[in-house]
């Protein structure tokens, strides 16, 4: 069944004429990735009582851990990548790790509606500007995990405009400023509109129901009205498909991360 499907996979991505790609949150890393890690268990235990600190921590872990939580996700960004290279393809991702920045995929063909932990915002969103990540405090998060110090001292940036508290521009900011993936998700929908009546190689990949409405559903009305897409869903429990499309799609029960690795 495996290597059926995965030969059909294939087969379509090669004879499509587009490529969509969703990529789910089976693929963040997660914080039970972290606590698995000992150089970040008692850092996170230490954050427990100030949760403002845990993404700067995760932020940490993804980029300087090489933990094999973080290197199974970039070999199977790679496989993904060696997949769908030679197409016309676009990637939505629901993932705010940013790890899918260290392959070689185009900038400009990737759009994550959730944000990311690249950029930040004001905490009040007084203006819609977004600043870069504050390398001091990352300097000195690294000064902590690497040495086991205490955290008294870290002081938390602030909007350069309002003096509230600067946070990381994605879904978790209370005021959340979406016009950080807005430009990116107008390409997206411009090339969207580019799949009508073309033959696409629609590929879902650990979309869960966190948020249905960005990745889940608008897949499925693609597949719906276009008779020429193949529709492909892996995920480790949700792979069902809708009666409605079942002709064209296939949904395959697996772990996503571990079925790119193993193509």
């Amino acid at each position: 069944m495996r290597e059926n499907m995965i030969d059909d996979l294939k087969e379509k991505i090669l004879d499509a004429d587009m490529v969509l790609v969703g990529i789910g949150e089976e693929f963040e890393v997660k914080e039970t990735d972290i606590e698995k890690n000992e150089n970040y268990r008692s850092v996170l235990d230490i954050c427990r009582s100030n949760e403002q600190l845990l993404p700067y921590i995760k932020k940490d872990f993804i980029e300087n851990s090489a933990d094999e939580a973080v290197l199974q996700r970039k070999r199977a960004y790679r496989q993904l990548f060696e997949l769908i290279k030679d197409k016309n393809y676009f990637l939505v991702s629901l993932c705010m790790d940013g790890i899918i920045h260290e392959t070689e995929f185009d900038e400009q063909r990737i759009v994550e509606p959730c944000g990311t932990l690249k950029r930040m915002q004001c905490s009040n969103k007084c203006s819609d500007d977004l600043y870069p990540d504050d390398l001091f405090l990352a300097d000195k998060i690294r000064n902590v995990i690497k040495h086991k110090c205490g955290m008294n001292d870290i002081k938390l940036p602030i909007c350069p405009k309002c003096g509230k508290q600067l946070v990381f521009n994605n879904i978790f900011a209370e005021n959340y400023a979406e016009e950080g993936y807005l430009p990116k998700w107008q390409l997206y929908t411009k090339w969207l509109q580019g799949t009508v009546n073309r033959k696409v190689c629609i590929l879902e990949m650990g979309v869960g129901m966190r948020f249905p409405t960005v990745i889940r559903w608008p897949f499925e009305k693609v597949v719906y009205f276009n008779n020429k897409a193949s529709f492909f869903r892996i995920h480790s429990s949700l792979y069902q498909i809708a009666e409605e499309i079942s002709e064209r799609s296939t949904g395959f029960e697996a772990a996503p991360l571990d079925f790119l690795i193993n193509l």
